[in-house]
């Protein structure tokens, strides 16, 4: 399954950038075997599966993925609220997770992989570079490094992505999205220039209130505040960022604390599938 993902990065890739690159390509050496299909007028010869031609009684033509190398950047948010979790994991081991499976994905094709780790301001920057080692490496420090702040600015790193990344690039941001609702206008521009990819992680608790009324006193785990929440009205209202992801037309990839590794990785790749059958990038 996690070659699955690897092979549908690399389609979605193809697809996202397509104005850049093209998909396939008929090739003898240094690419990925995808599919065969039916020989078409203007395939190079040398291309031709001769056992698929034998067995089929038709030309059959070998289509290899493309050697493409994109600019992939890792946006990560590393505020206190990622430490929750109300079931068997954290949203931060949530995070850690999908964040080693895509980063192993992504780096094994040679891609330019860049970080950025992020609360209320940058809190790292690591620029992109291609090497599955490195990447990996990297990966690791991020994982247990120990952020200066607890609360969480998507804006100033949305912002800041924007000045040091040259567009087209792909765009993963791991966060909860529980933030101040401060980045309408910097995540439009981000959208705009590049391929945005949300994966939102959340707790099922986090959305969960009793069905009653009155009011219930919670603590903010960011700044350790206490306030009274309307139980009766608190879950009508609709999340900002969903809201706003309609709004750009960006698709996003929801994932639970609930879930185990198996239901990441079908749940992405599912999502790359989906991805893939409809396409380039989306007009914004």
């Amino acid at each position: 399954m996690k070659r699955r993902i690897k092979l549908s990065l690399q389609r979605l890739i193809g697809n996202l950038f397509e104005g850049t690159f093209s998909s396939y390509v008929n090739a003898l050496h240094g690419l990925e075997l995808d599919e065969l299909r039916q020989y078409q007028p203007g395939d190079d010869c040398k291309s031709i599966d001769w056992k698929a031609t034998v067995k089929t009684g038709k030309l059959h033509v070998r289509m290899k993925l493309v050697d493409k190398r994109v600019t992939i950047v890792f946006l990560v948010d590393k505020s206190r609220s990622e430490k929750f979790g109300s079931f068997l994991t954290t949203k931060e081991e949530v995070q850690s997770g999908i964040l080693s499976i895509l980063v192993h994905a992504a780096s094994e094709t040679g891609n330019e992989i860049g970080f950025i780790t992020f609360t209320d301001r940058v809190e790292n920057y690591i620029q992109p570079k291609a090497g599955e080692k490195e990447a990996l490496i990297n990966v690791k420090n991020i994982l247990h490094e120990t952020p200066a702040s607890t609360r969480t600015d998507l804006n100033s790193a949305f912002t800041f992505l924007h000045e040091k990344i040259s567009p087209p690039a792909l765009v993963f941001i791991l966060s909860d999205f529980l933030a101040p609702y401060n980045y309408e206008q910097s995540l439009k521009m981000l959208s705009y220039l590049h391929e945005v990819i949300p994966i939102v992680i959340s707790d099922r608790t986090e959305s969960s209130l009793p069905d009653a009324r009155g009011f219930l006193a919670v603590q903010d785990i960011e700044t350790g505040t206490i306030k009274s929440v309307d139980i009766s009205t608190a879950l009508r209202e609709s999340l900002p960022y969903l809201t706003l992801f309609r709004k750009l037309n960006i698709d996003h990839l929801a994932l639970s604390t609930e879930e185990n590794e198996e239901m990441w990785i079908k749940k992405i790749s599912e999502f790359f599938d989906r991805r893939i059958r409809r396409g380039g990038r989306r007009r914004r």
